[in-house]
């Protein structure tokens, strides 16, 4: 799995390889956070929207996280385990 940021054109082309590497029914899993996940809310409790910059450097920082993609590996090798 790639730790990278992509912009929606990028991740739409990274889409296409991969179908035409495995197919388009393979299997697949994904999460993706787009700009308007990137929220504050008042104190009404209403979304207030982010700057475009603000929005790129949460989801870019993203891939700092790993215990994200660790919980997901761990998750893959509980379901092999399963699975046999």
């Amino acid at each position: 799995m790639a730790n990278q940021f992509y912009s929606l054109k990028a991740l739409k082309a990274r889409v296409e390889n991969l179908i035409e590497q495995q197919g388009e029914d393979a299997p697949c899993a994904g999460w993706i956070y787009t700009s308007e996940d990137v929220v504050k809310y008042d104190d009404d409790g209403d979304e207030v929207r982010q700057s475009k910059e603000v929005c790129e450097d949460v989801l870019v920082n993203l891939q700092d996280y790993d215990f994200i993609y660790q919980a997901i590996v761990d998750a893959i090798d509980t379901e092999l385990g399963e699975c046999v």
